[in-house]
């Protein structure tokens, strides 16, 4: 059982490993979707399907600055109540600071360092980049914020309503025609990777509030196999939304006669992206909390100190020293 134990986010090297997967993903995601002509293509058929049909939600103006705070209020609250009652003040802070580094660098990428050369002759409105999606940016953080402040116990659940919560918004806004559904899928990835800086940063400063009792550590497998579930089939539904619109043949008749294929297909990849970053996260998370007997410390992050005896006949020398 001793070797059981262990402090929260001992295994440095792979949280090193996820950020690193995230930047690949990311690079890969934006090489494909926005440098290659075939990715260009897709995106841009999604995108013209969501123009061209309506949704029985409620049209959303791009002007109305009211849309943002309607994406942070509610876990925003939720937040608030953690952080107040349990007073998680330092681990608010640098959930807050997560959310803050998400959409700057949302925005630097977007603006100052990625760009849409146009590969497929698109309408001019269409050629400005736009990803990652800012918008989805702020919703996910914010849900990773509450995902980061919250006990190990309360984790998993709040990770998937933090995936319906981020990927609900992101395929609002794909519906609305807002985005590519690659620009949801880059949001993710880049609050994904300010979550791993922000949880090993709060299971190092607060090693107490993310140990659990060995034995009796708090079930992931539901939540996680519910996110992993809705991720995969929602993601391979959309491949297959994409074959039943007609191949590639049939996608770009949708070009001129919009088909309900590629808008299912679009939406569907808006959601399940987000289902599989929280599957990945509640997992990794689970696993990386730190680990204890029932009455013990929390065991520290470099481990005990050994200190070894000195035999009797080297004790005079060693004191001399």
């Amino acid at each position: 059982m001793s070797s059981a134990l262990r402090p929260p986010a001992r295994r440095t090297g792979l949280w090193i490993t996820g950020l690193l997967v995230c930047g690949v993903l990311f690079l890969a995601v934006y090489e494909y979707f926005v440098r290659t002509e075939s990715g260009q293509f897709l995106d841009n058929v999604m995108r013209l399907t969501a123009d061209h049909f309506n949704h029985p939600l409620p049209e959303l103006n791009p002007n109305n600055k009211w849309i943002a705070v309607f994406m942070v209020l509610p876990p925003a609250v939720i937040f608030a109540v953690i952080v107040l009652a349990r007073r998680k003040y330092l681990a608010g802070l640098i959930a807050v600071g997560t959310v803050l580094a998400s959409n700057i660098s949302t925005q630097v990428l977007k603006y100052g360092m990625l760009d849409r050369p146009d590969l497929v002759g698109n309408p001019t409105y269409w050629t400005n980049n736009s990803l990652p999606s800012g918008h989805t940016t702020i919703a996910a953080s914010v849900a990773v914020a509450v995902f980061l402040v919250a006990s190990p116990q309360a984790r998993p659940g709040l990770g998937v309503l933090g995936a319906v919560w981020g990927g609900g918004w992101g395929a609002y806004l794909f519906i609305e025609a807002w985005h590519r559904p690659s620009d949801m899928i880059a949001a993710y990835l880049v609050v994904a990777a300010w979550g791993l800086v922000g949880g090993w940063l709060i299971f190092r400063c607060e090693p107490r509030n993310n140990t659990v009792i060995a034995g009796e550590e708090p079930g992931v497998a539901p939540a996680a196999g519910l996110s992993w579930f809705l991720g995969i089939v929602l993601s391979i539904g959309a491949v297959l939304c994409l074959i039943f619109a007609g191949g590639w043949s049939g996608l770009a008749a949708s070009l001129d006669d919009p088909s309900l294929w590629p808008w299912i297909a679009g939406t569907l990849l808006c959601l399940g992206p987000a289902f599989l970053t929280a599957a990945v996260g509640i997992n990794f998370f689970g696993a990386e909390a730190g680990r204890r007997m029932r009455g013990a410390d929390v065991p520290a992050p470099k481990g005990a100190r050994i200190v070894y005896p000195i035999p009797p006949e080297l004790r005079e020398l060693y004191e001399r020293v």
